[in-house]
């Protein structure tokens, strides 16, 4: 099935099932009670004024698409009208319920959705609801998006995906600056700096940054806690903060992406894309056991990575932290960073690598674009380029310098003030 419906063949569409599903006594529909559902003042985003022959031609294109029959009753002067969307797509009473509020009432939150399919399927429990939504995004075409919460919300919002329509200005946004983040990996070399909160963001645009990243150390730190110990909903909200202040795309320094969160690796994404995020980053090192995670388990991790960052556009650096983490065996580096390569990670990054013949072994062996954190020992940014590396990141180097700043500015305060009693 295309995802191409207009608004009114949707609003066709959804008014067939809803009324299907609540007032089967009076469906099929004529053409005057169809156009009555479409034009309803309430349970509808937007509300319309649709006439019968916008109704008519809306009819005859989902016909042609499968997906709705007319007919004309023996004895009967007006043509009924039914959908069959279940013939060109498999879906249970839930999941078609859900779509049909989706499609009449625009992006909804699982709550909102239990409350307001009642009359069409009833979900006793709301982890229902996101079992049906999880069920329809992972479908090999997914049927629905999680595009985040709104400020104030509790709950991320759904909307389906049925028509180009469905795409939000927020979500164009993202995905063109996704692109123009992939496009600055096509070619050349640039520096891609990592604020820590929002001042810093807008000050590192202000000095000419074509990209930001987020750095996970930086930004913990700057509330009070540490590397990797931040928490998904944490993350999310200080990127959406970035997003609504600068205008250059953002890459999301994401650890492992969350897999033991609610959705995984895939919500995950879904909830960064939602808040802006041009970029993420995936890495192989396991905090909770100390440890790497096994070759297999780390390219699992960034396949289901992958497939989430193709539904928003996404460019997604894989990492391997062999060398951050007093592991530097640069055969099992490069090996995996070519399996992470073949499971179609658009950027490599091995943090810790500093010495330039291995930084130029990796870049032959992976033919993918590389980046580069400077720590002492590494070549000069002239000699990165000259290796082909294309991007260098700050990590939290420039968040610690601040600190670091701030801390010895402060000791000379306390130093220099006087004893009191």
């Amino acid at each position: 099935m295309e995802r191409d419906l207009s608004p009114i063949e949707l609003r066709v569409l959804g008014s067939l099932i809803e009324k299907a599903l609540t007032t089967p006594d009076q469906y099929p529909l004529s053409t005057n009670s169809l156009r009555l559902a479409c034009n309803q003042k309430t349970s509808r985003d937007p509300v319309m004024d649709v006439s019968e022959n916008e109704v008519d031609s809306a009819l005859l294109s989902l016909r042609e698409r499968g997906l709705a029959r007319s007919s004309k009753p023996q004895g009967s002067r007006s043509w009924k009208h039914h959908h069959v969307i279940t013939e060109v797509l498999p879906l249970d009473d839930g999941e078609i319920a859900v779509l049909a509020v989706l499609a009449l009432r625009g992006a909804q939150s699982p709550g909102e959705l239990r409350q307001r399919t009642e009359r069409m399927h009833g979900f006793e429990e709301l982890a229902e609801v996101e079992a049906t939504l999880t069920s329809l995004r992972e479908r090999d075409e997914p049927l629905v998006q999680c595009i985040g919460r709104q400020p104030g919300q509790s709950q991320d919002r759904w909307r389906h995906l049925l028509a180009e329509a469905a795409v939000a200005p927020e979500a164009s946004r993202q995905r063109a600056l996704a692109q123009e983040f992939r496009t600055l990996h096509e070619s050349g070399f640039f520096v891609l700096p990592n604020p820590w909160d929002r001042g810093s963001a807008r000050m590192l645009q202000e000095l000419g940054a074509q990209a930001l990243a987020t750095t996970s150390a930086g930004y913990a730190r700057s509330i009070g806690k540490d590397d990797q110990e931040l928490t998904r909903d944490e993350l999310v909200q200080h990127v959406a903060e970035l997003t609504s202040l600068v205008d250059v795309p953002l890459n999301v320094d994401g650890e492992r992406l969350f897999p033991d969160e609610s959705g995984g690796i895939a919500r995950t994404v879904d909830m960064l894309a939602a808040a802006g995020a041009a970029g993420v980053s995936i890495e192989d090192y396991n905090p909770a056991t100390q440890s790497m995670d096994s070759l297999s388990k780390s390219v699992e991790a960034v396949h289901q990575a992958v497939e989430a960052c193709d539904r928003h556009n996404i460019v997604l650096t894989a990492r391997c932290e062999n060398f951050l983490y007093d592991q530097p065996d640069l055969d099992d580096t490069i090996a995996r960073l070519v399996a992470f390569r073949d499971a179609r990670a658009e950027v490599l990054y091995a943090p810790g690598v500093v010495d330039a013949g291995d930084l130029e072994l990796i870049i032959s062996e992976t033919n993918r674009p590389l980046n580069v954190l400077p720590l002492p020992g590494t070549p000069s940014l002239s000699e990165l380029a000259d290796l082909g590396v294309r991007r260098v990141s700050t990590g939290s180097i420039l968040a610690n310098v601040a600190a670091a700043a701030a801390r010895a500015r402060a000791a000379e305060f306390f130093e220099a003030a006087p004893d009191v009693l």
